[in-house]
């Protein structure tokens, strides 16, 4: 089937191709027979007709939409596609196909950029989508209606390039796209008789256009497949990321990204039964597709085992027919639920990752290690075949596919997987981060309310403890049920730990939602549905009659940060309480903010308005004063409330330091801090002006800093700046003289052991690993670091790395011998991390040096961390 579609080309030269045989326009024959029947008539009648017939050609080619190799300035595989260019595309593919295919924009980027899908099927199905599009929401429980079963309707979702510099995918979906709306072959007419076919050419057209901008300016004219050559060499930060250089990848489940936010919208309206998602890897590596690597979450059914299977035999039949290397079962698991094949496995699709060789490093042709050249058109054409091969098993398949999709949802409604049934959150948590949470679920369409009644003697897992314990449950508690079409996202979610059939994996094992929140939450095993609507927690609007004395603000989520982030650049004096003090019948705790009026007489008229907008606009509580004088503890003037100045920040960028965790500090500040930030160059440190700065950010990253570089951040803490660093910014000083951080010893081997056999090596090192758990830790929260936490913290670890408790400086946060902790850690490593702090200061001069062992901004969903973050850049 395909290989006719694809004849052999040659290695490195790439010529011009085109997915379907073109076959003559109908009209073809008998405009030749008109014109010969013309011939024989009078010269008179030959001449009135003969303008006719040389505009019809043209007038019939105005509905047949262009082949890419037409439409573009260059052929498949001999250059990179421009953004633009492939919307341009396929506009022109939508208006040239009406009857099969839709173009639908359902977003923009950050830089402006629009984001599609192309809906593709028969004319027939075309006509009535948003009915087929509605009956397949009545067959998962989302949409009120009886739902039809006669004539089930496959619905295949294809998502190209989610990794930018992983361009074959957008790349090959102009020509994906012109064989699915022309519809000249009877194979692709009748796979789409009884199937949709969504096609999404660009998750991240920033960090696609970043690359391939990038390529276009930098390669040769031709190509150049000596991978030493500037164009296999992509610079930082590369255009894997988008915009913020998040992973979009890795945001399918936290959503904390504009493309992501945008894209699930249009995702839960169709609800697709099969999603695969087109990736690259590195050049040496042959084709990934289906089935899956253990570990698999328990969760996934053994109907998408199966089928994922089958899909995968598929395509290793078309891969077999052109002797073309590929591989299954081998590291991509399908466990971390926030990926582009395992969130659509949870939400009842067959969710699939297929990964070609090629990345950045390819270019349009390269040199690999085999010393064979991997070309551009190689690698569309190997995704384009996948492609069609998934549309062909969807086809195929579809009554089973829509049978099974039905099936899984009732199923999980009725009888969830998960052994716990539902989840009790307190309200007695800072609202703020209740309405964060329930804004969280709204993006999966997972259902929730207040609980409506109240309940005691219920046995529960604490998730706090850590251990089952027997609680009373109050009417405005918020539940969140598992007897509900999303039962198994829920369960995935919110469970504290889940099974690992196989510690050999892919990214992070644990990332219950209670602890990212850092919210008191109970997982019951009985049943509980909500009887009450949730409304969300909106801050009481104050009038007042007069200027107060002073404004009072609580500490308990990020949301004060964002207050204090506003009225700090407007000028606003705020000092915090590093005592807890009582005044006007409130309680505030050490950590609260007061905004005197004294303190900002130069804007006494306008202080009023700019606190209460900015509360307004954070959704804090305001507390006004009209008095100086505490009922208990330190009068408002006292030393006992501390000056907040406002920092300065500079952010470290450059070869050294990890894109993701740079852009994790860099879209904190701008998108939820909403606080200026100046990236700076590492490699130039010694031509920054760093005095202009009080606060300095080293991400993560594989430093290797050199004394220069030292000395000059060193001096510059002793002259009073602050330096915040995390993960392996931290390490970047690990033994430097004057900063406390050194290693713990590891523990000395038995030499009286057998060495491990070779075969056996990889399974042996799991033991010294720590792919990502979440630890329990011990919080002095008494520390102004640590203001506004309970006395513990969970703590997302995401390395092995174990360090001494300090000599110098303070543990504000650290484990203790024994902890909780929840997913794999390595059986070497979890006793090694006894006694090995989490967040240290140390003053150094007239400044001080913030270190977190782990990175408190991972994915931007570990929102507890972000709450300790923003206290290490005010306070």
């Amino acid at each position: 089937m395909i290989v006719h579609f694809f004849p052999a080309l040659p290695i490195v030269k790439i010529y011009s191709f085109t997915s379907v045989k073109q076959k003559k326009p109908k009209f073809a024959p008998f405009h030749h027979k008109l014109y010969a029947k013309l011939s024989r008539m009078n010269t008179l009648r030959s001449l009135l007709l003969l303008p006719l017939m040389a505009i019809a050609p043209s007038l019939f080619s105005q509905n047949t939409p262009k082949a890419p190799d037409a439409f573009f300035t260059h052929k498949r595989g001999e250059q990179f596609t421009p953004h633009h260019q492939l919307v341009a595309y396929f506009e022109h593919l939508a208006a040239h196909a009406p009857n099969t295919m839709r173009l639908e924009k359902y977003g923009t980027t950050h830089e402006d950029r629009p984001l599609h899908i192309a809906i593709f099927s028969s004319p027939e199905n075309i006509a009535q989508l948003e009915q087929i599009r509605l009956n397949n929401l009545r067959l998962a429980g989302l949409a009120d209606g009886r739902p039809e079963r006669t004539n089930p309707v496959a619905i295949i979702w294809l998502s190209m390039s989610v990794h930018g510099n992983e361009p074959s995918g957008a790349e090959c979906s102009p020509l994906l796209a012109h064989r699915l709306a022309t519809q000249t072959d009877e194979e692709t007419k009748n796979w789409l008789r009884n199937t949709v076919v969504i096609l999404d050419p660009s998750l991240n057209p920033d960090g696609y256009d970043r690359y391939t901008h990038w390529y276009r300016g930098a390669s040769n004219l031709l190509k150049n497949a000596n991978p030493n050559s500037r164009e296999h060499r992509e610079p930082w930060p590369g255009g894997r990321t988008n915009h913020y250089y998040f992973d979009l990848n890795r945001d399918w489940a936290w959503a904390t990204q504009v493309e992501t936010q945008q894209r699930l919208v249009v995702y839960q309206r169709w609800m697709p039964h099969v999603h695969a998602d087109l990736h690259e890897q590195y050049v040496d590596n042959p084709y990934y597709f289906a089935p899956a690597a253990e570990p698999m979450h328990d969760y996934i059914t053994p109907w998408q085992r199966t089928f994922q299977t089958e899909i995968g035999q598929n395509h290793a039949r078309y891969f077999d027919e052109n002797g073309w290397l590929y591989f299954t079962k081998e590291t991509f698991d399908l466990f971390y639920p926030s990926y582009g094949d395992t969130y659509p496995m949870f939400s009842g699709a067959i969710g699939m990752t297929y990964e070609q060789a090629g990345h950045s490093t390819a270019g349009r042709a390269i040199i690999n290690g085999l010393g064979d050249t991997l070309t551009l058109h190689e690698r569309i054409e190997h995704h384009l075949t996948t492609s069609l091969s998934t549309i062909e098993m969807g086809s195929k398949n579809a009554a089973r596919i829509v049978e099974n999709f039905r099936e899984y949802f009732t199923r999980s409604a009725a009888q969830p997987p998960s052994q716990y049934k539902a989840f009790v959150i307190r309200e007695t948590n800072d609202p703020n981060k209740v309405n964060a949470l329930c804004r969280f679920l709204d993006r999966h369409q997972i259902r929730y309310g207040r609980v409506g009644a109240g309940f005691s003697g219920i046995k529960a897992f604490d998730y706090a403890s850590g251990k089952e314990t027997s609680i009373s449950i109050n009417p405005e508690d918020v539940v969140i049920s598992a007897f509900q079409p999303k039962s198994v996202l829920v369960g995935v979610l919110f469970e504290p730990e889940s099974r690992l059939s196989d510690s050999l994996t892919y990214d992070i094992t644990a990332w219950a939602l209670p602890f990212a929140y850092g919210l008191e939450a109970y997982a019951l095993k009985e049943r509980m549905d909500p009887k009450k609507a949730f409304e969300p927690y909106k801050a009481p609007e104050v009038k007042i009659a007069a200027s107060p004395y002073a404004w009072c603000v609580h500490r308990r989520s990020l949301n004060e940060a964002m207050f204090l982030s506003e009225i700090l650049q407007k000028g606003v004096k705020v000092r915090m309480a590093t005592k807890s003090f009582a005044i006007s019948d409130q309680q505030f705790g050490a950590g609260a903010f007061v905004i005197n009026r004294g303190d900002n007489r130069l804007i006494a008229g306008e202080l009023d308005s700019i606190v209460q907008a900015a509360a307004t606009n954070a959704n804090v509580p305001l507390h006004p004063v009209f008095t100086g004088f505490s009922g208990r503890g330190s009068d408002l003037g006292s030393d006992a409330f501390a000056p907040i100045d406002p920092p300065s920040v500079a952010l470290l960028y450059g070869d050294e330091v990890d894109d993701n965790s740079f852009g994790h500090a860099w879209f904190f500040f701008e998108r939820e801090l909403g606080y200026p930030v100046s990236p700076v160059p590492l490699d130039k440190i010694q031509r920054v002006n760093l005095t202009d700065f009080n606060t300095l950010i080293l991400p993560h990253g594989y430093y290797g800093l050199s004394e220069t570089q030292t000395r000059i951040i060193q001096d510059w803490v002793k002259s009073g700046g602050r330096l915040i660093a995390y993960e392996g910014g931290a390490k970047a000083f690990l033994g430097k003289d004057g900063f406390d951080l050194k290693h713990k010893d590891e523990p000395k081997k038995d030499s009286t052991a057998a060495p491990t056999p070779y075969r056996s090596r990889e399974r042996e090192s799991i033991s010294d690993q720590l792919p990502g758990a979440i630890v329990k830790a011990k919080v002095d929260n008494s520390h102004p670091l640590a203001l506004g936490l309970p006395d513990y913290y969970f703590s997302l670890k995401t390395g092995a790395d174990a360090f001494q408790m300090p000599e110098k400086a303070t543990a504000v946060i650290y484990l203790e011998e024994t902890f909780p902790s929840f997913g794999f850690i390595g059986s070497r490593v979890k006793p090694r991390l006894g006694k090995t702090p989490i967040l240290t200061v140390q003053k150094m001069g007239g400044g001080q040096v913030i270190l977190f062992v782990d990175n408190p901004l991972f994915r931007s969903f570990w929102e507890q961390g972000k709450v300790l973050f923003a206290n290490a850049v005010f306070f």
